[in-house]
């Protein structure tokens, strides 16, 4: 695959550019770990610490690259102020793998939420995530932020429908599929996941997963909290989901 240049005057991010950045220490270096051929510049701000600086340079060597140091790109494209570099990645087409697990994220609205459940997917041994249209900008750097740059670690296919995540499933597999929903008839310290599995959550709206999210067989789970709270945020639920799933509390895996 041929990565499209890094330009020399690098601009602020939109959807449409061939990159995404990676802003902050620990983002870049994770993009230097996870995609290393991916990686067309990294850039830093001369208040770096010095800690840091040895270890972000050598990871851009390690990727056949030298830190360019560049306070005033830095300041330009930073959206927080102790942002001191970036790692400047070109955006990839993922494709999840067949036989894994899958966690699909149906109609995702907020960026931090999708970055912050994909941390912990990566920390639980998820590979593999699906996101339904109309969802957030994968490779926002909103999302990379969240993610502590774990979005790098995993693949992340956008689909435009359910149906044709389904459809691509047709000659893999067989899969078990789970929605997690506030009706579900199975709590989640009671429920056991079958693999491969597809774990779905719907978008945070009243009823969203109830109307968007799952094939009609799929085992409905629930995660019981106390009735004062409405409900959980992606993130929450993504995380105690995932970690029930990897075999981390009672049941998990099958």
């Amino acid at each position: 695959m041929t990565l499209p240049a890094a330009p020399t005057g690098l601009a602020p991010y939109t959807a449409g550019a061939p990159h995404t950045y990676a802003f902050g220490h620990f983002a870049a270096l994770a993009a230097l770990a996870h995609r290393p051929a991916a990686v067309t510049a990294v850039v830093a701000h001369h208040d770096l610490p010095e800690g840091w600086r040895a270890a972000l340079v050598a990871a851009a060597r390690e990727a056949g690259l030298e830190v360019r140091w560049d306070d005033a790109a830095v300041r330009r494209l930073r959206r927080h102020e102790q942002v001191l570099c970036l790692a400047v990645v070109a955006k990839a087409e993922d494709v999840v793998a067949p036989d894994a697990d899958h966690v699909v994220l149906v109609a995702p609205s907020h960026a931090g939420n999708v970055g912050s459940a994909l941390r912990s997917l990566a920390a639980f041994g998820f590979d593999d995530v699906v996101l339904v249209a109309p969802r957030v900008d994968a490779w926002s750097p909103h999302v990379v932020r969240a993610s502590v740059g774990m979005r790098f670690a995993l693949r992340c296919q956008v689909v435009a429908s359910t149906a044709d995540y389904l459809g691509a499933l047709r000659d893999t597999a067989p899969r078990r599929h789970y929605c997690l929903v506030a009706s579900g008839a199975t709590e989640l310290r009671d429920a056991t996941f079958a693999r491969p599995a597809s774990l779905w959550f719907g978008p945070e709206w009243g009823g969203g997963a109830e109307a968007h999210a799952a094939p009609p067989e799929a085992a409905r789970v629930r995660i019981d909290t106390q009735p004062r709270v409405e409900s959980l945020n992606l993130a929450v639920a993504v995380s105690l989901a995932a970690y029930h799933a990897a075999g981390g509390a009672a049941g998990g895996r099958g």
